[in-house]
């Protein structure tokens, strides 16, 4: 019993991996709820203050992922597991993210624009949250 409840435990990671994007309420059709969209899939590591990670990728007019995301920029502070798990927690939150419900219309623009999106433990700051440069910041 006890061997069958640890190979559950083993193959946890491997089942989460395997379920569908988080369920939205409706779908996107602006940036700024695209930009909380993803934020809401985001879980941020603790000892991780200071860290980001930017991706660039391109949707398709479903809101899919196409190909695999470029890491563009990466700045990890903390120690070598508090590192490891920010990055996991990035790429976490594009598999679970992705592919995003999205209107037909905002679907349109996100065939056609590459996405500059990064994720950022720092307290937020202005930033321009209007187009396809999406920062998202660690919830305070």
């Amino acid at each position: 019993m006890a061997s069958r409840f640890a190979l559950l435990l083993l193959s946890l990671p491997a089942i989460m991996a395997a379920l569908p994007a988080r369920s939205q309420a409706s779908p996107v059709n602006n940036w700024a709820e695209f930009r909380r969209a993803v934020a809401a899939c985001w879980t941020v590591p603790p000892g991780t203050e200071g860290s980001l990670i930017a991706y660039r990728f391109g949707l398709d007019k479903t809101g899919a992922i196409r190909g695999k995301p470029l890491t563009t920029a990466r700045q990890l502070v903390g120690d070598r597991d508090a590192q490891q798990q920010y990055e996991e927690a990035a790429s976490a939150a594009l598999s679970h993210c992705f592919p995003l419900k999205v209107t037909p219309a905002f679907g349109a623009i996100l065939g056609e624009s590459p996405i500059y999106l990064r994720f950022v433990n720092t307290k937020p700051t202005a930033a321009y949250q209007l187009n396809s440069n999406v920062t998202i910041f660690a919830p305070q």
